[in-house]
């Protein structure tokens, strides 16, 4: 995974996960609604839960007081709007979003060769930049067809069939334009794999979010292509779970704490590799519902990222670089490597997770590593008795951790309480 440190670098985020653009209805692709093997769709109730937001695309045109079909119009000259505006069709139930041959890139002079049909439930001037060059271009009222802070999004969609590069996109990005905008891809499919479900998630700068990206692939059943499948997603304020035609198939331990709007969309040229001659590439959509959980939402409190420094020699432990191991020595405290926060489970252990992976501080033998909660599992929870003026053992019943023999990496092992290189003291981590 390619390092990314929001509190030190804002590059042009993942091609692959960001850019897309904008609307205006235009051919009419008729084809069946449904065939033999669709998944059905869900009924527009849940239990437990209160239905927040609906779009069933009824009718033959687009709802403007929840959609703005443009993309980002911010970053794109005035003049440019009729051409970039997204194509797409409403019938028999669905919205049909379409690229075709001769469509221009909706910001060529800011992104290139881009392509992209999309619609969107919010927008505001500095809104999602997509690069760290980005310019905006006009200054427009804040658009809010709809926003939300957590919620069971749930999407019933045919993916395109046209093969080649591209891909269709359903994704959430922060209402907040002066701290992190942090992104949810909850749909990020490839039109040369038609049988994966690619998710992705970043926290862009938000300091309670991802400090690096989570990118995940999952296979889906089916053919996705031919059917309508049901995509959801479950938002809560402490973790993200995905599901495929209701079965769960990804959990991510961190969610955003922010308002988000939600962006719709189906584009080429954004480093999802080069589009073939089938022309209309389209995505097919038959509806976006969001619920929210009669329970209500109980925010957990921001966590306090803290430094794992030793008595015995400087430095701190970190996971510098990001290839499973966990390490010891002077890396710069802003580092999101090199802080963690501590949880107390159930049973009263201690569990440390690390502010860039988002993973766990866990042994393998005499190895210690980091990894996802499922993989570190019991191995990831630890005691903490006092070793005196401040500092703590991190142990467990097999040894505790230590920097005895200098070798650059947090060790593990069967070591005496006295040594002070088993000492470790946990500091406040500066705020960033």
């Amino acid at each position: 995974m390619t390092r990314r440190n929001p509190a030190r670098i804002r590059t042009r985020r993942l091609a692959a996960s960001t850019i897309i653009a904008t609307t205006v209805g235009a051919l009419v692709l008729s084809g069946p609604a449904a065939w033999a093997a669709d998944t059905p769709p869900n009924p527009d109730s849940k239990p437990g839960y209160t239905l927040d937001f609906a779009e069933e695309f009824s009718g033959t045109t687009l709802n403007t007081d929840k959609w703005m079909p443009n993309y980002l119009p911010h970053w794109v000259p005035a003049e440019d709007f009729a051409d970039t505006a997204a194509r797409y069709t409403i019938s028999d139930g669905t919205i049909k979003l379409r690229v075709e041959q001769n469509q221009p890139p909706w910001n060529p002079d800011q992104d290139g060769t881009v392509v992209s049909s999309a619609i969107q439930t919010y927008n505001q001037n500095n809104w999602h930049p997509f690069n760290s060059s980005a310019v905006n271009r006009n200054s427009l009222p804040t658009f809010n067809g709809y926003s939300t802070k957590y919620g069971y999004v749930e999407v019933r969609a045919k993916n395109s069939n046209a093969g080649g590069g591209g891909h269709q996109a359903l994704w959430l990005v922060g209402t907040n334009t002066t701290g992190g905008q942090s992104e949810i891809d909850m749909i990020e499919t490839f039109f040369s794999t038609p049988n994966s479900w690619r998710i992705a998630a970043y926290g862009w700068g938000d300091p309670n979010f991802l400090g690096s990206w989570s990118l995940d692939t999952v296979p889906v059943s089916g053919s996705p292509t031919t059917e309508f499948h049901v995509y959801a997603m479950n938002w809560t304020p402490t973790e993200l779970k995905f599901y495929y035609d209701g079965q769960l198939v990804k959990t991510l331990n961190d969610a955003p704490n922010t308002a988000m709007g939600i962006i719709m969309n189906i584009y080429t040229g954004a480093g999802s590799g080069q589009p073939n001659s089938v022309w209309p590439k389209q995505w097919e959509v038959d509806y976006l519902r969001v619920f929210k959980d009669n329970a209500g939402y109980s925010e957990a409190v921001s966590p306090t990222w803290k430094l794992i420094n030793n008595r015995h020699r400087s430095g701190a432990v970190n996971v510098e670089p990001n290839d499973g191991l966990v390490r010891f020595g002077d890396v710069p405290s802003t580092y999101w490597s090199a802080q963690w926060v501590p949880e107390t489970t159930s049973s009263g252990a201690t569990k440390y997770r690390n502010r860039w992976t988002n993973q766990y501080l866990y042994t393998s033998g005499s190895t210690v590593r980091h990894g996802t909660a499922a993989t570190a599992g019991t191995a990831a929870e630890w005691s903490t008795p006092s070793a005196g003026s401040g500092y703590v053992r991190i142990q467990n019943a097999s040894g505790a951790l230590h920097v005895e023999n200098g070798t650059g990496k947090v060790e593990f092992g069967n070591v005496s309480s006295s040594w002070w290189s088993s000492h470790w003291q946990l500091n406040a981590a500066p705020a960033n």
